[in-house]
């Protein structure tokens, strides 16, 4: 299929100080958002826990609010091209900061399964206009490294925003409120972006789901990243208890890939700007394939098994931010918001397959079936990026 020319960005005339208060502000709105979801998540299942819910049930609804991403997104082009990207952020963050109120107010485990799937619309679209606007501002030669400068304080938000709970609590009113006021403060950089923010004029030339055709290298970096790192998150644990690790030794192996992740990004976003993405793309899948299969080596040796997952999730963090910049040089205007689009749901569809495919792999390969998951989910996306580097050069 061809692909659609894109109309020439007219962020590309903004001075650098425009340039880089539409980026900050950006920045913030989503690492303030960032850092609400990784305090309700705990905060909600913790509650539901005291309520003697399932964990099944518990997880299940945790999983709407992906749903609620997938089945939202793909409206977001038309919705930011009719009604304004501001006012269409301004609308998900009151909404987001009013869910986290209604939460408390409404302890029912059925209406917080509604509120879940409604939390994840908003979240998902914040994500994708916010991603748009910094991509649209960014300098086409430092896109790379302002995509890894933005994930990097993403993912400093997602580690900060637990520690919140040792500050409120977990009970009562306070945390939810706290956490909402933590979102509503996302509409002061709103008011400082000020008109020089991207907007969106007519539609999309393609639908948001043949930018996945259009753009595999770019687009499914995002789904290999949302599975492994949350499959890590949810499932290092337990490797390390199949090690025969105690449980603080196991969540420090949590901790060693997280902190790779943190580490990674701008200095790989800084590559990006010198070299083909698609390359770089590829050289990321197959060292962190490479990584994933030399685990096994370290036998029972603690440290080098967290120092080697620490370079994986730094690598598998990287493919996000090379991903993203690559997206970003190929598409404009409606375009680039619905290749955004398309980005942000395929790393949602990994959130939700990442755990499960993990866990099984545990289940079949027993002690090393982490590693052994994540090198094959590896090996098979550098087998789409070489494919796509054989084709030919990415037009857009």
């Amino acid at each position: 299929m061809t692909e659609p020319a894109s109309q020439p960005a007219p962020q590309t005339d903004l001075n650098v100080t425009e340039r880089l208060r539409v980026i900050l502000s950006a920045v913030a709105i989503v690492t303030l958002v960032g850092v609400s979801l990784s305090v309700s998540g705990p905060l909600l299942a913790l509650e539901m826990e005291r309520w003697g819910t399932p964990s099944t049930i518990a997880g299940l609804t945790a999983t709407l609010a992906g749903v609620g991403n997938l089945l939202f997104v793909p409206f977001v082009p038309r919705l930011a091209a009719r009604f304004g990207v501001k006012w269409l952020v301004a609308t998900m963050l009151l909404l987001a900061a009013g869910l986290h109120f209604a939460f408390w107010a409404l302890p029912n485990l059925w209406v917080w399964a509604a509120f879940r799937f409604m939390l994840g619309a908003a979240i998902g679209t914040l994500f994708v206009l916010s991603e748009y606007w910094i991509s649209a501002a960014a300098n086409p030669l430092r896109r790379g490294f302002i995509m890894g400068a933005y994930a990097t304080a993403l993912a400093l938000g997602f580690a900060i925003g637990p520690l919140m709970l040792t500050v409120t609590g977990t009970q009562g009113m306070l945390p939810y409120a706290a956490t909402a006021v933590l979102i509503l403060t996302g509409l002061m950089p709103l008011k400082l972006i000020g008109p020089s923010a991207a907007t969106v004029h007519g539609s999309p030339r393609a639908s948001v789901l043949s930018f996945v055709r259009l753009a595999p290298a770019a687009t499914l970096a995002a789904l290999t990243v949302g599975a492994i790192e949350i499959g890590a998150f949810t499932q290092l644990s337990i490797h390390g208890l199949r090690m025969g690790w105690p449980e603080d030794s196991a969540a420090m192996l949590v901790s060693a890939f997280a902190i790779g992740n943190v580490l990674f990004q701008m200095p790989m976003g800084w590559l990006a700007d010198r070299l083909d993405r698609r390359k770089i793309l590829l050289g990321i899948a197959l060292s962190a394939t490479v990584i994933a299969c030399c685990l096994p080596l370290t036998g029972s040796a603690f440290w080098p098994h967290a120092g080697l997952l620490m370079l994986l999730g730094g690598l598998v963090g990287a493919l996000y931010t090379v991903g993203l910049a690559h997206l970003s040089s190929r598409f404009a205007q409606a375009d680039l918001v619905s290749a955004n689009a398309a980005f942000v749901m395929l790393y949602s569809v990994g959130q939700m397959a990442g755990p499960p495919l993990l866990g099984a792999g545990i289940d079949v390969a027993g002690t090393w079936g982490v590693p052994v998951t994540v090198a094959m989910v590896l090996a098979l996306y550098g087998f789409v990026v070489a494919s796509r580097l054989r084709a030919g050069p990415a037009r857009g």
